[in-house]
């Protein structure tokens, strides 16, 4: 996988962390390698830990590829599609869901 594009996944998501959290209870962790898929983690005390899922696939004899975002932990699972844009315009609609 381009590391420039699990880069610009990272911005992203830091972003959305500063605009959404408090800076004192949050910790973005990720990306994370598990398999051919990469994991984020944005963990705060006052909110549903966020994860973000980027599912890549690999075509034969080339390279790894993007195929889809999987959002966990705010108003609903969200399956979206392997762009960045796709991604941070979801994100700036998002809202965090409150720990019980």
């Amino acid at each position: 996988m381009d590391k420039s594009f699990l880069d610009a996944v990272t911005k992203i998501l830091n972003e959305f962390a500063l605009t959404k959290f408090s800076a004192q209870v949050l910790e973005l962790k990720g990306p994370i390698q598990e398999g051919l898929s990469y994991r984020w983690r944005l963990i705060s005390t006052r909110y549903k830990e966020v994860t973000v899922l980027l599912v890549t696939k690999k075509l034969f004899l080339g390279k790894v590829t993007a195929a889809s975002f999987e959002v966990y932990g705010l108003e609903e699972r969200k399956k979206l599609g392997p762009t960045l844009q796709e991604l941070q315009s979801f994100l700036g609609k998002a809202e965090l869901a409150a720990i019980r």
